[in-house]
């Protein structure tokens, strides 16, 4: 019977644990009203950044938005599964010898209401997305979305045949 008992919170405590979602920096995070998230939320604000999310917005599964500056994210958002916001990227160039571990260049991200971003989307550095913006699933986001647009990658895919050797 107690190892029943045991059991049992054992699996009650891992679904409590996948639901929770991590917050690096609580002070750095402001949160309006009627936030909904699935599993697996990461909220991370270091070195000073801030993560703004209006009201009614809901994330999916996994995803992650990273914060060095500032991300601003509107009302009546929704943010498919698997998405990552980045405002920032390691420093390289020519006045770096190679990637610089602890050196950051940052831009600010702002998400305008009622904006979409499907599944599998990547938001990067400086970008700003405009009201009632669709995202396309899989979509490298690296520059400003007008209000009122799809927004999609065109790739082209190639189909090359396998010739096999006949011994």
């Amino acid at each position: 019977m107690l190892n029943k008992f045991f059991s049992l919170f054992r699996v009650f405590m891992m679904k409590i644990k996948i639901l929770v979602f991590k917050v690096s920096h609580p002070h750095s995070l402001v949160v309006g009203q009627k936030l909904r998230f699935r599993k697996r939320l990461s909220l991370r604000a270091d070195a000073g950044g801030k993560i703004n999310i209006g009201d009614c917005v809901f994330f999916n599964n996994d995803v992650s938005i990273n914060a060095r500056e500032l991300v601003t994210i509107g009302s009546h958002v929704l943010i498919g599964e698997n998405v990552k916001i980045y405002d920032h990227n390691h420093a390289f160039g020519k006045n770096y010898e190679g990637v610089q571990p602890n050196t950051f260049k940052t831009a600010p991200i702002t998400i305008g209401d009622g904006v979409w971003i499907g599944s599998n989307v990547t938001i990067l550095k400086g970008v700003t997305i405009g009201s009632r913006a669709i995202i396309a699933a899989g979509t490298v986001v690296n520059q400003d979305v007008q209000p009122d647009v799809i927004y999609q990658e065109k790739r082209s895919f190639e189909q090359i045949p396998i010739h096999y050797r006949e011994d």
